[in-house]
Protein backbone atom coordinates (compact mmCIF):
# COMPACT_ATOMS: atom_id res chain seq x y z
CA UNK A 1 0.00 0.00 0.00
CA UNK A 2 1.39 3.38 -0.99
CA UNK A 3 1.23 6.46 1.20
CA UNK A 4 0.74 9.92 -0.17
CA UNK A 5 3.26 12.51 0.81
CA UNK A 6 3.51 16.11 -0.24
CA UNK A 7 6.25 16.84 -2.70
CA UNK A 8 9.16 18.77 -1.24
CA UNK A 9 8.97 22.48 -2.04
CA UNK A 10 11.66 23.64 -4.43
CA UNK A 11 14.24 25.71 -2.62
CA UNK A 12 14.67 29.26 -3.81
CA UNK A 13 18.16 30.48 -4.62
CA UNK A 14 19.74 32.55 -1.87
CA UNK A 15 19.36 36.30 -2.46
CA UNK A 16 22.48 38.28 -3.32
CA UNK A 17 24.26 39.28 -0.14
CA UNK A 18 22.58 36.57 1.89
CA UNK A 19 25.00 34.11 3.31
CA UNK A 20 24.95 31.70 6.20
CA UNK A 21 23.27 33.36 9.14
CA UNK A 22 22.07 36.35 7.08
CA UNK A 23 18.43 37.03 6.37
CA UNK A 24 17.05 39.16 3.60
CA UNK A 25 15.38 42.16 5.17
CA UNK A 26 11.81 43.07 4.42
CA UNK A 27 11.13 46.78 4.23
CA UNK A 28 7.77 48.53 4.50
CA UNK A 29 6.64 49.37 0.98
CA UNK A 30 3.56 51.55 0.41
CA UNK A 31 0.98 50.68 -2.27
CA UNK A 32 -2.31 52.07 -3.51
CA UNK A 33 -4.72 49.38 -4.68
CA UNK A 34 -7.99 50.22 -6.45
CA UNK A 35 -10.78 47.65 -6.20
CA UNK A 36 -14.37 47.24 -7.26
CA UNK A 37 -17.16 45.62 -5.29
CA UNK A 38 -17.39 48.06 -2.39
CA UNK A 39 -16.64 46.79 1.10
CA UNK A 40 -16.93 43.17 -0.04
CA UNK A 41 -14.20 43.74 -2.63
CA UNK A 42 -11.98 45.36 -0.01
CA UNK A 43 -12.57 42.52 2.46
CA UNK A 44 -11.77 39.95 -0.25
CA UNK A 45 -8.49 41.77 -0.93
CA UNK A 46 -7.61 41.87 2.79
CA UNK A 47 -8.42 38.17 3.16
CA UNK A 48 -6.29 37.25 0.14
CA UNK A 49 -3.30 39.22 1.49
CA UNK A 50 -3.60 37.46 4.87
CA UNK A 51 -4.10 34.02 3.32
CA UNK A 52 -0.96 34.43 1.21
CA UNK A 53 1.02 35.39 4.32
CA UNK A 54 1.86 39.00 3.51
CA UNK A 55 2.63 41.15 6.55
CA UNK A 56 0.54 44.32 6.24
CA UNK A 57 1.29 46.68 9.15
CA UNK A 58 -0.80 49.53 7.71
CA UNK A 59 -4.14 49.21 5.87
CA UNK A 60 -6.61 52.03 5.26
CA UNK A 61 -9.65 52.08 3.02
CA UNK A 62 -11.78 54.70 1.28
CA UNK A 63 -15.15 53.18 0.34
CA UNK A 64 -17.96 55.50 -0.74
CA UNK A 65 -21.54 54.66 -1.55
CA UNK A 66 -22.41 55.25 -5.19
CA UNK A 67 -18.78 55.21 -6.34
CA UNK A 68 -17.73 52.21 -8.44
CA UNK A 69 -14.16 51.92 -7.11
CA UNK A 70 -12.64 51.82 -3.64
CA UNK A 71 -9.11 52.85 -2.76
CA UNK A 72 -6.88 50.87 -0.40
CA UNK A 73 -3.67 52.42 0.90
CA UNK A 74 -1.45 49.85 2.54
CA UNK A 75 2.09 49.15 3.56
CA UNK A 76 3.42 45.66 2.92
CA UNK A 77 6.70 44.27 4.28
CA UNK A 78 8.60 42.95 1.24
CA UNK A 79 12.12 42.32 0.03
CA UNK A 80 13.26 44.03 -3.16
CA UNK A 81 12.73 40.80 -5.11
CA UNK A 82 9.25 40.28 -3.71
CA UNK A 83 8.05 43.75 -4.75
CA UNK A 84 7.60 43.01 -8.47
CA UNK A 85 6.02 39.65 -7.68
CA UNK A 86 3.63 41.30 -5.23
CA UNK A 87 2.32 43.76 -7.82
CA UNK A 88 1.91 41.06 -10.47
CA UNK A 89 0.18 38.69 -8.05
CA UNK A 90 -2.25 41.26 -6.58
CA UNK A 91 -3.26 42.41 -10.08
CA UNK A 92 -4.64 38.88 -10.65
CA UNK A 93 -6.98 39.05 -7.63
CA UNK A 94 -10.68 39.30 -8.52
CA UNK A 95 -11.94 42.87 -8.25
CA UNK A 96 -8.52 44.53 -8.34
CA UNK A 97 -8.39 47.31 -10.93
CA UNK A 98 -4.87 48.62 -10.30
CA UNK A 99 -1.86 48.29 -8.00
CA UNK A 100 0.62 51.15 -7.79
CA UNK A 101 3.63 51.60 -5.53
CA UNK A 102 3.59 54.98 -3.76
Amino acid sequence: MATLETAPAPSAPAPIGAGPGRRTSRLPRPYTIVTIGGIVGVMDLASALCTLGYRVPDFSVDVREGVSCSCVSCTVALTTGESADFVARVRTFPGVVSVEPD
